[in-house]
């Protein structure tokens, strides 16, 4: 497992997502109740960047920006059909870094 050092913390504002280069995939990266989420930029549906999309629910889910196709922020999992999940990566914030182990 390789890890990435993404930004500081204070990159991704409460309630947000951006986008950040791993490796050879991209990965979207949300701030939400105070913890960081990263999974998968592409949403399964047609493409959308997530990193785009709304957090929802209480900060729980992530919408796509395109159609509202809705995934839990915890599990990657399509909220409406649980069998399709966007990939989820480990995040951490440490010494002051984001960091993505992937």
């Amino acid at each position: 497992m390789t890890d990435y050092f993404l930004c500081k913390p204070g990159d991704i504002p409460e309630g947000e997502g951006r986008a950040f280069q791993a490796g050879e995939r991209v990965v979207a990266v949300f701030h939400a109740n105070g913890r960081f989420h990263a999974m998968a930029n592409k949403c399964l549906h047609r493409g959308a960047s997530m990193c785009d999309g709304a957090i929802a629910d209480g900060g729980s889910t992530i919408r796509c920006p395109w159609h509202n196709w809705t995934f839990d922020l915890e599990t990657g999992r399509n909220v409406i059909d649980p069998r399709e999940a966007l990939r989820k990566f480990q995040v951490r914030v440490e010494d002051g870094q984001v960091i993505l182990s992937a």
